[in-house]
């Protein structure tokens, strides 16, 4: 996969959502092989997820250097996933990767995509609007 794929790839997962009423995507080529991708996808509950990625192309692939997923109502953030080198997630076991809830906990994750955050995303709305 190339950088142009990737981003094609950022788009599909945004155009085949259900939930997704609305996006903006910035694309802002670093070189041919580095791009920060940078956006906001609107939901039809009103919530909206703020997202940015740095990612290069390698001989190993697409590696993301950095990332973070705002989701939010509001000024309210319900959770954000990123790697920034946190002080309050230092002690976690998956530094620099970690979650911030909504109560303001700051808990282990993995390493995430888009593609998991959508779905978690997903299925909140699904479950509140059944």
């Amino acid at each position: 996969m190339n950088i142009n794929d990737y981003i094609a790839y950022v788009e599909s997962l945004i155009h085949s959502s259900p939930i997704i009423v609305g996006y903006h995507l910035k694309i802002d080529r670093k070189t041919e092989n580095i791009v920060f991708i940078s956006g906001n996808a609107d939901f039809r509950d009103a919530s909206v997820l703020d997202f940015k990625e740095f990612i290069e192309k390698t001989e190993e692939g697409i590696e993301k250097h950095k990332y973070g997923y705002n989701y939010r109502r509001g000024s309210d953030v319900l959770f954000r996933y990123d790697n920034a080198p946190d002080p309050g997630a230092r002690g976690l076991a998956s530094f620099p990767h970690h979650k911030h809830t909504e109560n303001g906990e700051i808990t282990e994750s993995r390493p995430v995509k888009l593609r998991d955050v959508l779905e978690e995303i997903e299925r909140l709305i699904l479950d509140n609007s059944s």
